[in-house]
């Protein structure tokens, strides 16, 4: 815990050029200069994605469970609902504004559920916010639970203790110091664009 403390209090945001399509998103990673651990990625002991897929006995939805990324979503037929969400979301101009001057001091841990309707209708919508907003994929970081709140690999399930996740999708903002400034859990009070703006304000 202490090795993840200290991590996560050395973030500091570098950020590069990302569009989120409409139809079928794929990620542009451009070259930017960066220090060492300076990305969430590099910050947290892990090598990338790292997860196992399972079928959620319920509704037999891909159950990932684990640490991924935006790309093994896209490549995943059965998610059609990730590029649906994103096509059909259209976030509040003047909230993204906001965003693009303050959301570059954090962070952003996501725990979701694949098999999830809640995370299918915030995690687009999450996505298509981030659009234009000069925000790395490589700053952003995706945890899959199963319906049991249970994860795969030791970062992961160190991750899911650390913020005592108990509701899917939850989505924390970690502020320059390591700490976590405020949480979207399950749904938003208002909308993705408006709930992430406010936890900055109550921040600044």
């Amino acid at each position: 815990m202490k090795l993840l403390t200290t991590a996560l209090a050395a973030m500091l945001c570098s950020f590069s050029n990302n569009k989120v399509m409409a139809q079928i998103p794929m990620v542009k990673h451009i070259a930017t200069p960066v220090t060492p651990a300076d990305t969430l990625q590099q910050m947290l002991p892990t090598n990338g994605s790292d997860f196992e897929v399972s079928e959620d006995p319920q509704n037999g939805r891909l159950v990932y469970k684990g640490i991924f990324t935006y790309e093994d979503m896209v490549k995943e037929p059965t998610f059609s609902w990730l590029a649906k969400g994103i096509d059909e979301y259209h976030p509040d101009k003047d909230a993204l504004l906001y965003l693009k001057k303050h959301l570059t001091y954090y962070k952003i841990l996501v725990f979701l559920g694949t098999w999830c309707g809640d995370s299918h209708d915030m995690i687009p919508k999450l996505y298509k916010t981030l659009d234009g907003l000069n925000i790395t994929y490589d700053n952003l970081m995706l945890v899959g639970m199963d319906r049991k709140k249970k994860t795969k690999t030791h970062t992961a399930k160190k991750l899911a203790k650390k913020y005592d996740i108990s509701h899917l999708p939850t989505i924390v903002l970690i502020d320059e110091n390591g700490n976590a400034a405020g949480r979207i859990n399950e749904t938003v009070s208002r909308s993705v664009e408006h709930d992430l703006s406010e936890i900055i304000n109550k921040n600044r």
